[in-house]
């Protein structure tokens, strides 16, 4: 009961913490970040470094890429326009997950107090700011009862020989990572959890990169339903962003063992190992896609 407890908590926090952060910084940017991100896609690569800023702020890629759905489908920006801004806001996530490696536990009283504080009594905008700063301390407040509530379960057989499993078996890491990404609405909350696991020596480290690029194509499932209502170029956006990441996916799989030993090499604890698996993937499979947009166009445009 007790470990139920922890993890149900956890979880509630950690997707709360993360709503809270996401509409504190999306409120205290106001309706000038709208105007400023239709402003920024002439262009491909203007669209790429607006979604990668865009997403940096909002902290959601799954909120930039929703957006630019219905901007889409609301005529506001091109279709053709769109696909920079969806490469961008893969990159931009990846601030949370480099956030969440870092080990400021001991600042999490201190992020609560001022950020429920500061929401009461901070002047206007600055208010959501303090906002966002409350969820900021939620998430790591959710990832502290997550690793305690998780502990207990190392030691049951069937745990153990599930994740064992998963070791042997990358495919099976990535549709893990997708299903749980999208049930979170989240990869950058299966990110953390996945950071947990590994740290705690559930998973080894290259099915946590499993874990990983299926968490990326988990996330676009929030997309993809809210395009069902929408017209057929934004349903093209919804598609590119499941391409893209499958695409990614596809392209480090064969990988996934040297890019272990690359990241190991590089140093740094377990959780910021995965972090920056995460942060490679987006980076490396959203400028790799950037030369093929213009095809990209070309094959989604036959959608009727």
């Amino acid at each position: 009961m007790t470990i139920l407890l922890a993890l149900t908590l956890g979880l509630a926090f950690l997707l709360y913490g993360m709503h809270i952060l996401r509409y504190g910084l999306q409120s205290f940017a106001g309706d000038t970040f709208r105007t400023l991100l239709h402003q920024m896609t002439a262009t491909p690569w203007r669209g790429f470094w607006s979604g990668t800023l865009a997403t940096a702020i909002l902290q959601s890629s799954t909120a930039l890429t929703v957006m630019v759905v219905s901007f889409v489908d609301s005529g506001l920006i091109a279709f053709p326009n769109a696909l920079g801004l969806i490469l961008g806001s893969n990159i931009g996530t990846t601030i949370t997950t480099q956030l969440l490696a870092l080990p400021l536990e001991p600042l999490i009283p201190y992020a609560l107090v001022l950020g429920a504080l500061g929401y009461l009594f901070f002047p206007q905008r600055w208010r959501y700011l303090a906002l966002s700063c409350l969820g900021l301390g939620m998430l790591f407040l959710a990832l502290s009862l997550l690793e305690s509530g998780m502990a207990p379960l190392a030691e049951l057989e069937w745990v153990q020989k599930s994740l064992h499993q998963l070791g042997d078996h990358h495919l099976q890491g990535i549709v893990a990572g997708t299903l749980l990404s999208a049930v979170l609405h989240s990869s950058a909350a299966t990110t953390g959890i996945v950071m947990i696991l590994a740290s705690d020596g559930w998973i080894t480290l290259p099915t946590a990169l499993a874990f990983i690029f299926g968490a990326n194509i988990g996330t676009c499932f929030t997309a993809v339903i809210a395009s069902l209502a929408t017209n057929r170029a934004a349903q093209r956006v919804a598609i590119f962003h499941v391409c893209l990441n499958i695409f990614g996916a596809l392209l480090f799989l064969p990988f996934v063992t040297p890019l272990a030993y690359f990241l190991e090499w590089l140093g740094g604890s377990i959780s910021l190992q995965v972090a920056n698996a995460h942060t490679l993937f987006n980076v490396i499979s959203s400028l790799a896609a950037m030369p093929l947009l213009p095809w990209a166009t070309k094959q989604l445009g036959k959608i009727r």
